[in-house]
């Protein structure tokens, strides 16, 4: 992945449900984004408030 494309995305281990920001509290969920890695594309939520990116480690095969 393009260093500057993932600068300010956090990395974040779920334990439970990941559901508020970090950032700023808020806790109605994220919306998404796909970044182009090799062969696949790497799932990263930004929240909707403030724009803080997250990065769960989630992965998608496109079609």
């Amino acid at each position: 992945m393009d260093d500057s494309i993932s600068e300010g995305i956090e990395k974040v281990q779920v334990a439970n449900e990941f559901r508020a920001c970090a950032a700023c509290g808020y806790g109605r969920g994220f919306h998404s984004s796909f970044l182009p890695e090799g062969e696949r594309l790497r799932v990263v939520f930004i929240c909707p408030n403030c724009g803080a990116r997250y990065d769960l480690g989630l992965f998608v095969q496109p079609g």
